[in-house]
């Protein structure tokens, strides 16, 4: 074989091996990037979403995202993030997971709705201390307890009734009761019965509930705002503390109060003594007037 027939030959392999090899590349390529643009669809958030808030399908979209973005425990259905609260704070654009939200308020267990790190405690309220019956299962409030309290003074036990705020911002889990009869024919209707409240507090806080209870302790609730979760430090209040408020704040206008009567009462006019009787005398053309005696 001479030696420019073995130069083609060589040249022809040489040929096939870069064609073999950028095929190679291409196809690498073309994979690479396939795998790259491959995306997802997730759960994200249309608006700012607060703590504590009851999500609904108007706050969330399904967006398609590249796969390498996808978070962790991203939701990807609508249906599986609506009707549940968030448990922190979701900023616009941001994926929807199930780590940032509690569970559903429709869910039928009631240890499945209690949160991790709570305790569900029951506790039976007066229909008007439970602002009218209107607290709902997934609300939130403040409880307010009213009990007597001991205090010395001057080496005497005095009991008075002493106001405290004992828990904020806590999770009712459920609401029974609060139903009444209407009236029938002859028949008055009869008042609401009590509410049975399900709360859920953490182990100190279910035992000091506890322990109020035991201290004859009157219970009442305060309904939140759903986006309010701030905790306020409120002092205890008794007597002293409310006739402070009132004379500090609205003693003024009490004052002004009291005082009005006196201010606006008509003065009474003082009776003058009737006119003493008298005749008239004409001496030509003038006239003039005798007073009499009696």
């Amino acid at each position: 074989m001479d030696k420019r027939k073995l130069s083609i030959i060589l040249a022809v392999v040489l040929a096939l091996v870069a064609v073999v090899m950028v095929r190679n590349y291409i196809s690498q390529t073309e994979k690479k990037y396939i795998k790259e643009e491959k995306k997802a669809y997730v759960l994200v958030a249309t608006q700012a979403i607060a703590a504590g808030a009851t999500i609904d399908e108007s706050m969330m979209k399904m967006e398609a995202i590249p796969e390498k973005y996808v978070q962790p425990n991203a939701i990807n259905s609508p249906s599986l993030a609506a009707g549940r609260r968030a448990a922190a704070a979701i900023a616009p654009g941001e994926q929807v997971m199930t780590t940032k939200l509690t569970l559903a308020v429709k869910d039928t267990s009631l240890a499945m709705r209690t949160p991790q790190g709570k305790r569900a405690i029951t506790i039976t309220v007066p229909f008007l201390a439970a602002v009218g019956g209107k607290i709902r299962p997934g609300d939130y409030v403040d409880v307010i307890g009213t009990f007597p309290y001991n205090a010395q003074v001057d080496g005497r036990t005095v009991t008075e009734m002493v106001s405290v705020t004992l828990f904020q911002n806590v999770l009712v889990l459920g609401v029974e009761g609060g139903m009444s009869i209407p009236a029938q024919r002859g028949q008055a209707a009869t008042a609401p019965t009590d509410l049975i409240i399900m709360l859920a507090l953490t182990p100190r806080e279910a035992a000091l509930l506890s322990f109020a209870l035991e201290q004859k302790a009157s219970l009442r609730m305060i309904l939140r705002p759903p986006l309010e979760t701030a905790i306020e430090p409120v002092p205890p209040v008794e007597v002293n503390a409310l006739w402070q408020y009132v004379f500090s704040n609205l003693g003024q206008e009490f004052m002004a109060t009291k005082e009005e009567p006196t201010a606006m009462k008509p003065q009474e006019k003082k009776q003058e003594p009737p006119a003493p009787p008298t005749v008239e005398i004409y001496r030509g053309t003038e006239k003039s007037n005798m007073i009499m005696n009696k």
